[in-house]
């Protein structure tokens, strides 16, 4: 009933409760249908806002795997001059020439390819141009490792060389003029016998300095009454061992490390001799040998 503030009629209005259950079912039912449209359109613009999103994510991921594939291009230069550098390395050192296909093999295989193949399914250009990219990351690590490898080898080689020469010796131990050579036979001056000689004589006045042909640990210094007077033997390694006879003064001792030039002694006339001079010897891997085949040119440092 509708009862008015003024002095109208009262009106009254009939409504059956079937009526009221349609009313209030129309009213839940429009709710319904409008809180589903509400929820799907939000739904769509979420998507819409994620695939906006994503769609600029794969564009980042793409341009930063070109860039990421630039850098691998730059690093591929840079690895191609570091392998013509080691080549010539190697050849310096002594060593063999690493194959070209065993510089350029890649490394490739199952487990690279799981994280690429998603993503392929996913965005197939974004996906192809990162398993190219693995396969290229792949090749370079291999050429990078491998030359690492052969760096590495011909330092070392390098550093036995250096070491080898360093032993070898390459000088005239004092500065005087060629006496006497090396020989199967030679007459002795003073035992005025035929006898083989071992050595080469310097001959020079007494007081000149007599220098370590290379670099060594000396042996022994002194006297051991053979004939060859006071003498200095020192071992150089890699089977060189020389001797200097015949000294008036020894500066070195047993136990001591020199290097090629040091002054070990001084030239005298001790021992079984007929006049000043230094009688010098090699011997090499336990066979005497002419000290004039490791001699460079008369070289004195």
């Amino acid at each position: 009933m509708l009862v008015p503030h003024d002095n109208e009629r009262v009106r009254s209005f009939q409504v059956s409760g079937k009526s009221i259950r349609t009313v209030l079912s129309l009213v839940a039912m429009t709710a319904l249908l409008l809180g589903t449209f509400s929820i799907a359109f939000f739904m769509k613009q979420g998507q819409h806002v994620q695939n906006a999103s994503l769609r600029k994510e794969n564009d980042a991921l793409a341009a930063e795997v070109d860039q990421m594939r630039e850098q691998m291009e730059q690093l591929d230069q840079s690895i191609a001059a570091l392998t013509e550098k080691d080549e010539r390395l190697r050849v310096v050192a002594g060593l063999p020439e690493i194959d070209s296909d065993v510089r350029r093999v890649g490394i490739g295989g199952p487990g690279t390819r799981g994280v690429s193949a998603t993503l392929a399914r996913l965005n197939p250009a974004v996906g192809a141009k990162v398993e190219s990219g693995q396969q290229d990351l792949g090749a370079l690590l291999r050429r990078a490792s491998l030359l690492r490898t052969s760096m590495d080898e011909a330092t070392r080689q390098l550093q036995r060389n250096r070491e080898r020469m360093a032993s070898v010796p390459t000088i005239l131990p004092a500065d005087g003029h060629l006496s006497s050579l090396f020989s199967g036979s030679r007459y002795h001056p003073v035992l005025r016998i035929s006898r083989p000689h071992k050595g080469i004589d310097i001959a020079a006045r007494v007081g000149e300095p007599i220098l370590a042909a290379a670099k060594g640990r000396v042996v022994f210094s002194g006297n051991r009454g053979n004939g060859y007077g006071n003498m200095v033997e020192i071992d150089h390694g890699h089977g060189f061992i020389t001797r200097y006879a015949h000294a008036s003064r020894l500066h070195v001792r047993s136990g001591q490390t020199v290097d090629r030039g040091f002054r070990i002694a001084d030239v005298g006339a001790t021992g079984l001799v007929s006049g000043p001079h230094l009688h010098y010897e090699v011997e090499q891997n336990g066979r005497q040998v002419d000290p004039m085949n490791f001699v460079i040119g008369d070289a004195l440092p």
